[in-house]
């Protein structure tokens, strides 16, 4: 029996963030996207995700090895301006909470960026629960973060669902036992999430 559904915040929640941003510089800058998404994310995001260097950084460092002709307040700007809500989700919280499971909104930012999110959004508002793995010091995909989750909300891994975005964050939570929906679309995702519900 499922008792906890855990949500990604970018990709799921909220647009994807990094690719969109990527996407965006690569047509007003040339090149190409995954050039922008392997230095702004893979490489600068991740090291201010497990505070190895400040968002400020990540963003100074990646503008100025990408050469872009703008500054770093400019492609910040740009990030959190095509970020969107899917309020399918808010719909979907509401019918999940109405039915009995909790659900965990499981993101990996660093604090400014999902503070700055939260605020406009609303998104602890909507969600009661949210867990930003940089306060935890540890990487989102691994077994540890998953067993801080488990211990925290009283579960086995078996009455948990997790939807993400990202492939690779579920390597660890199918091994564990977790079963987990790689999110595509949002109808792709509302199939799955119904077909392990029913």
């Amino acid at each position: 029996m499922i008792k906890l559904v855990i949500f990604d915040l970018y990709g799921l929640i909220l647009s994807s963030g990094y690719p969109d941003t990527s996407r965006y510089l690569a047509k007003h800058y040339g090149g190409q996207p995954e050039k922008y998404q392997a230095v702004l994310y893979k490489k600068y995001f991740n090291l201010a995700a497990t505070r190895k260097i400040t968002q400020k950084q990540a963003w100074v460092l990646a503008v100025k090895e990408l050469n872009l002709p703008i500054s770093w307040q400019t492609v910040r700007a740009i990030h959190y301006k095509l970020m969107t809500l899917d309020k399918r989700l808010i719909t979907l919280n509401q019918r999940l909470e109405t039915k009995g499971y909790t659900v965990l909104v499981l993101s990996k930012n660093t604090r400014s960026q999902l503070a700055d999110n939260c605020q406009r959004f609303k998104i602890k508002k909507i969600f009661k629960h949210v867990i930003n793995t940089w306060e935890l010091n540890l990487p989102k995909a691994s077994q540890k973060t998953l067993q801080v989750v488990l211990n925290r909300f009283k579960v086995q891994p078996q009455e948990v669902i997790y939807a993400d975005d990202q492939e690779a964050n579920l390597i660890d939570a199918k091994k564990m036992g977790i079963k987990t929906i790689f999110v595509k679309n949002y109808s792709q995702f509302k199939r799955e999430l119904d077909k392990y519900l029913s």
